[in-house]
């Protein structure tokens, strides 16, 4: 274990992390999420990680993109233009303290979202249990 690291960054995670390059994407998901029809690897966390866990986690050591007007974005199936599931409210929130700035979040429908993630580099799988849920992180400079 490493010191100040989060037990959620396992070798394979950080890995993936480390390779990807300026702009490139990662995607975060849920249960529900039909990631067979993507061609990505994906790294499975633990049953019982929660999205915003996850999350926390790796916006802990994963830059976001300061240039792009959304560096995340999340898949919204609701399609209600004022209601933001808590799940991306928070997932919002960890990323404004990781990155200590307000960060700006799109929300995308389900074609426009599964287009962005097939050119991901990696998809990060929290447990079974999630809520359904699935994020964009578009990946910054240090």
């Amino acid at each position: 274990m490493l010191k100040n690291l989060s037990p959620l960054l396992s070798g394979a995670l950080l890995s993936a992390l480390d390779s990807m390059k300026d702009g490139e994407t990662l995607t975060l998901v849920g249960s529900g999420y039909p990631e067979n029809t993507i061609n990505t690897p994906v790294v499975h966390l633990e049953d019982d990680t929660t999205t915003e866990a996850a999350a926390e986690a790796i916006l802990s050591v994963f830059p976001l993109d300061n240039i792009h007007p959304s560096p995340i974005a999340f898949l919204d199936l609701a399609g209600e233009p004022y209601d933001v599931p808590d799940v991306a409210f928070a997932v919002n929130g960890i990323a404004s303290d990781a990155e200590l700035r307000r960060v700006p979040m799109e929300r995308l429908g389900l074609d426009e979202f599964l287009d962005q993630a097939r050119t991901s580099s990696v998809i990060v799988r929290v447990g079974s249990d999630a809520p359904p849920c699935a994020f964009l992180f578009r990946r910054g400079a240090l």
